[in-house]
């Protein structure tokens, strides 16, 4: 027994009596004595050894004690196993209930992010379209105030044009 087994010697014993009964070393065992008790009560060869003789009673009352005991330690080692396996299924329906209550914490954290960016991307479609509703102001005015620089480019030559005609008249009355 090592030391993560908890069991008492009868546990340890049913154990080996099961796992030995239920093995193919038993059957071959078994095989093998059937046929030679068979052959020790019925060859004529054997006429002096026949202590059971055919219907083979004494036979039948060893096979018949044989099952009558091995059946309530193959029953213990089995309820024992599914104790076991009870435990183990335990554990694991904790440690996947744990993981699942993980996943929907960490699923209910990406939700919540999810929203939290989604609004974070209409704040920027709405600023961007603020933006370039400004862009489109920009435009506007920068239109008008070139529309106006060449309404002044325009009046200052006209002003140029009416300095320069004056400029000659005066040059003309001047020269007379």
């Amino acid at each position: 027994m090592d030391a993560k087994d908890h069991r008492s010697f009868a546990d340890v014993v049913s154990d080996s009596i099961a796992k030995f009964g239920g093995s193919w070393r038993f059957i071959f065992t078994a095989f093998f004595l059937l046929i030679l008790w068979v052959a020790l009560n019925t060859l004529a060869l054997f006429e002096v050894i026949h202590f059971d003789p055919y219907p083979f009673i004494l036979l039948n009352l060893m096979l018949s004690c044989l099952a009558a005991f091995q059946a309530p330690f193959i029953l213990m080692s089995q309820r024992r196993a599914e104790k076991k396996q009870d435990t183990a299924y335990r554990n694991l329906f904790a440690e996947i209930k744990d993981l699942v209550e993980s996943d929907l914490m960490v699923e209910h954290e990406i939700v919540e992010l999810y929203k939290k960016q989604t609004l974070q991307i209409e704040d920027v479609v709405r600023l961007n379209q603020k933006q370039a509703a400004q862009i489109e102001e920009l435009k506007k005015i920068v239109q008008q105030l070139h529309r106006r620089d060449e309404e002044l480019h325009r009046h200052n030559e006209l002003i140029e044009d009416i300095v320069e005609e004056l400029q000659q008249k005066d040059e003309a009355e001047g020269a007379e």
